[in-house]
């Protein structure tokens, strides 16, 4: 199984992107609370702030009340008003609240060590006969508007920096749903495009091979249609024609006529048998085996027996080494052999030599099978064990088929635990090498 490297790009993009919104929330929360909170002590406790500056103006002679009443005020942010009792005001600030009611001073006077706030006003004693009024820049509406409008700017700068990031997701699987809705709708051409190093760059990667492999199966498919309905017709044909000789012809050449529907019929026989053992495969995998001990020697032989009922012009030579017994489904391994012997006398010349042998290898068996035939091409042994393909897309009788054989012997070789491959150069023949586990 290959090995599939797996990206993280996208996973620490996304990680150290919510670091950096946590750095920029907590820079955000910072500033607010400085521009919150910088003077939050006065403004939580005014009536504090009223008694400190009443007792620093209680000692102060009427002439130096307004300059020192101005300058606290500037520099508090206050506006502030001293009156006497009689509400007659001796300095103040522009805004400076208005002089306490009778009660409010009455009770003022009752504790002239407290001090009376409303809202964000206060009031306190200021020396003899002398009280004091300050109230606050900003109320407690206003620093509601600050807080919200500080909120809004911080909710609006992580939106602002998590745009990129939502986009830089988004697109790729846009274009990803995209092109599985045009798979979907039969547009087997669809691909997304998309070629990027993270974990969405392998998705779409897998996507594209997956949209390949389907085109490729689905286009295979068809041709299998069109190959099996030729390579039935044709026998067929030739049946039908041998048939109507052979009612017209005289008894001694009968033999010759049946010799050849013979022929035919086997070869439809072996065409079905490919597409039920295909099937049977796709349909239980495994459970399509029926294994039992075997000596190797035996599977040869048999294979090598049905071939030259077929090819009884052809020269085989075989070569059987001492080798283990193998846990196989006869009929399946069989059908292996027969596949590649008939392969072999296919793109070999008549008179040419094809091997069999048998031998003992890395802890199971070998068999290979040899000819010296035409060879194949490099491009072509690629994909050699690909379903459906065919190196050779003429249609003749000597190389007809529909492109299973090989394929169909991967897979019964591969479902025994062995392996198969194949040695080939144009014009030097091809060497065909299974490998099977011998039972233990």
């Amino acid at each position: 199984m290959r090995h599939v490297r797996r990206h993280k790009r996208l996973y620490r993009r996304v990680y150290l992107h919510g670091v950096a919104l946590l750095v920029l929330v907590t820079l955000a929360l910072s500033v607010a609370g400085f521009l919150l909170g910088r003077d939050t002590y006065w403004r939580q406790s005014p009536r504090r702030l009223a008694g400190h500056l009443g007792r620093a103006l209680a000692e102060l002679p009427p002439e130096a009340l307004q300059a020192e009443v101005g300058r606290l005020g500037q520099e508090l942010s206050v506006e502030l008003a001293v009156f006497d009792d009689h509400g007659t005001r001796l300095a103040g600030t522009a805004q400076a609240p208005p002089p306490l009611p009778r009660e409010s001073l009455d009770r003022l006077r009752r504790d002239p060590e407290g001090s009376l706030r409303r809202h964000l006003g206060a009031a306190a004693a200021a020396g003899r006969g002398r009280y004091l009024r300050l109230s606050l820049h900003h109320g407690e509406g206003e620093m509601l508007l600050r807080g919200l409008a500080i909120l809004l700017v911080v909710v609006l700068a992580l939106a602002v920096a998590s745009a990129p990031l939502a986009r830089a997701i988004a697109r790729p699987v846009e274009q990803l749903t995209e092109a599985a809705r045009r798979l979907g709708e039969g547009d087997l051409g669809a691909r997304s495009g998309l070629v990027r190093g993270d974990e969405i760059g392998e998705l779409a990667r897998v996507f594209d091979e997956t949209a390949a492999r389907l085109q490729r199966l689905v286009a295979g498919q068809r041709e299998l249609l069109a190959n099996v309905s030729h390579e039935l017709r044709t026998p067929l044909a030739r049946i039908r024609v041998t048939l109507g000789l052979a009612a017209e012809t005289e008894p001694q050449r009968l033999g010759g006529y049946l010799r050849e529907i013979e022929a035919d019929a086997l070869e439809l026989e072996r065409l079905v048998g490919d597409l039920l053992t295909a099937s049977r495969l796709d349909a239980t995998g495994l459970g399509a085996l029926r294994c039992e001990r075997l000596a190797a020697a035996r599977i040869l032989e048999r294979g090598l027996e049905r071939f030259r009922h077929l090819h009884s012009d052809r020269r085989v030579l075989l070569s059987v080494a001492t080798a283990g017994d193998v846990s196989a489904d006869e009929g399946l391994l069989g059908r292996v052999i027969d596949n590649l012997l008939d392969n072999a006398a296919k793109y070999s010349e008549p008179a040419s030599e094809i091997g069999l042998s048998l031998r003992e290898a890395e802890g199971g068996v070998e068999i290979t099978v040899r000819d010296e035939g035409v060879g194949m091409s490099a491009e072509d042994l690629a994909q050699a064990f690909t379903p459906f393909f065919r190196a050779d897309r003429s249609r003749t009788r000597d190389t007809g088929g529909v492109g299973l054989g090989l394929a169909l012997a991967k897979r019964i070789v591969e479902a025994h635990g062995g392996r198969i491959g194949l040695e080939s150069r144009p014009g030097s023949g091809t060497t065909a090498r299974v490998w099977l586990p011998t039972s233990s």
